[in-house]
């Protein structure tokens, strides 16, 4: 339990480090979008998005129709982006978390981080799950190292980090950020 707390505690830290910098993370995928999504370009043909409370979150949405349809974030960080001129956010909700990265006048999401058991991928994958019953679910990896699964879809990575045999995070994010 000690060794998870410490992993959890490190996931935040490069969380909180890469605000808009390319970081990967992951959560509840759906790949049709809702009004939260409606606008976006990159939904039409979206890769791996996640869903909560009915809102789609999908990386390059434009975010301010999803931070504002989710509502206010248990706390909220900005920084200066490394993915782009300007500045990156991170909107930290109970079970999740939303890194920004600005594009011209609007701030897209880079990454959707999930960070407990409460939520779950479209598929039913959640942290409590194994690396096995995630290669059920999805298939074979796009990619495999040392305590990493990733999947590739459409410009999205889905990422499933473990540390020895407990899943620590899932993570969408853009994969070529």
């Amino acid at each position: 339990m000690k060794n998870k707390f410490i992993a959890m505690t490190l996931a935040a830290v490069m969380a909180f480090s890469m605000v808009a910098c390319g970081g990967s993370n992951d959560t509840k995928v759906i790949e049709s979008g809702n009004a939260a999504g409606a606008g976006n370009a990159a939904q039409g043909q979206a890769g791996y998005v996640f869903t909560y409370d009915s809102v789609d979150m999908g990386v390059d949405y434009d975010a301010a129709p999803v931070v504002e349809a989710l509502g206010e974030p248990k706390s909220y960080f900005e920084s200066p982006s490394c993915a782009a001129d300007g500045i990156g956010k991170l909107y930290t909700y109970n079970d999740f978390e939303i890194q920004t990265y600005p594009d011209g006048d609007k701030d897209l999401i880079l990454s959707v981080l999930l960070k407990t058991d409460s939520v779950a991928t479209k598929e039913g994958i959640d942290l409590s799950n194994t690396k096995e019953e995630v290669i059920a679910a999805y298939g074979e990896p796009t990619e495999e190292e040392s305590g990493a699964i990733r999947y590739e879809k459409n410009g999205t990575t889905l990422q499933f980090l473990f540390e020895g045999e407990s899943m620590i995070s899932i993570e969408y994010y853009n994969s070529s950020k």
